[in-house]
């Protein structure tokens, strides 16, 4: 029996960077004015489904959303106003309960949406985690490659992004790999509970072999310590090197931004070696944050362009089409809703995402 593709959306949208609390403030006074342009689409699934060209599909079956709390959501009640600060968020965090949301959307995809295709539009990355479990699961764990197209490695513990967040903090002229809100707001005496989140979640997948180092590919990631890195002596960027070369011993292979013809060559040679039944394809937007695509929660490095993304989309589909490998799902994630499909009349730019997952979604699923 042929597999239904079915859509749903998942905008937990928890993060404590104070850029996101103050915009979710913002969107509630604005609220409390009745000064919100029409249409007030409330995450990116709503947004996409009113813009898209692919996800209005006929042939696409909408399953709604799974059920956030919406203090939590891109754009909360007005009655959740004293829940939106920055300490609620971090102790969301703290208490582990990124991690019970990602269960719950596991339990949402085998109850709902298996046997069949789930295509997931969202915010946190760390539901992805949710996706995957249910499916490794189903299909089994050596079975599945999965391709993450991200601008940053999620799969970092919270105690090796603070020392770099706190040796960056002391040392701008460096390029830094995360988010500058962290930096900016550490000090000394800072502690990160080393927690499940949209920083981490493939980190947690691998320890409990949800996921295999082998088969996951990281494409278009900036955070990747380059040749300057390497250099610096500080322990806490030997540490952070180390941590990445412990990664790829065990199997993982990255495939950092750099000129467009060595990062799909990089991705053809590997997918050559590769030969598993299934995929499973996680499209994080700020892989090409600040070019076409405006609208990605985290906007700390400009991302690659839109004509690689599609590139890589397309040497994707020729190896399942040549090896007989199928989606078993695909999510596109990190989507910033108060950014979506936006014109900014002082630059005249247009925020391009839907069009860049469209594209995306096109040499897919077609």
């Amino acid at each position: 029996m042929e597999k239904k593709v079915k859509i749903f959306g998942a905008a937990l949208d928890a993060t404590d960077f104070p850029l996101n609390v103050q915009t979710k403030l913002v969107y509630l006074n604005r609220v409390a004015q009745n000064s919100i342009p029409e249409p007030n689409f409330l995450d990116p699934y709503e947004g996409l489904l009113l813009y898209s060209r692919i996800l209005s599909n006929e042939n696409y079956t909408k399953m709604g959303k799974l059920p956030v709390e919406s203090w939590l959501t891109p754009k909360p009640m007005i009655e959740d106003f004293p829940l939106i600060d920055q300490e609620n968020f971090q102790k969301f965090a703290n208490d582990g309960l990124v991690k019970e949301y990602s269960n719950k959307l596991e339990n949402y995809i085998q109850k709902k949406i298996l046997p069949d295709v789930p295509i997931m539009i969202g915010a946190d990355h760390s539901l992805t985690g949710g996706a995957l479990s249910a499916l490794s699961k189903e299909y089994g764990a050596e079975n599945i490659l999965v391709v993450v197209f991200d601008a940053h490695y999620d799969g970092i513990p919270a105690n090796i992004a603070l020392y770099i967040a706190k040796y960056m903090k002391y040392h701008p002229d460096k390029a830094n790999p995360l988010v500058p809100e962290l930096t900016s707001s550490i000090n000394e005496n800072s502690d990160i509970k080393d927690n499940y989140t949209c920083a981490s979640f493939l980190h947690y997948l691998m320890k409990d072999e949800i996921i295999l180092p082998e088969n996951l590919i990281i494409f278009g990631c900036q955070d990747y310590p380059d040749e300057e890195y390497r250099s610096i002596k500080d322990p806490r960027i030997v540490e952070f090197v180390e941590f990445f070369n412990s990664i790829e011993e065990k199997g993982v292979t990255f495939i950092p931004k750099m000129e467009s013809t060595q990062m799909i060559e990089k991705l053809n040679s590997k997918l050559e070696k590769i030969n598993k039944p299934y995929i499973y394809i996680s499209f994080d937007v700020d892989v090409g944050g600040l070019k076409e695509i405006i609208a990605a929660r985290f906007r700390n490095a400009i991302g690659i362009e839109k004509s690689t993304i599609i590139e890589a989309a397309e040497v994707i589909k020729k190896k399942l089409d040549s090896k007989k490998c199928e989606i078993i799902g695909l999510d596109i994630m990190e989507i910033e809703t108060h950014l979506l499909n936006r014109v900014f009349p002082k630059s005249g730019r247009k925020d391009l995402t839907i069009e860049v997952v469209d594209d995306f979604l096109e040499v897919l699923m077609f």
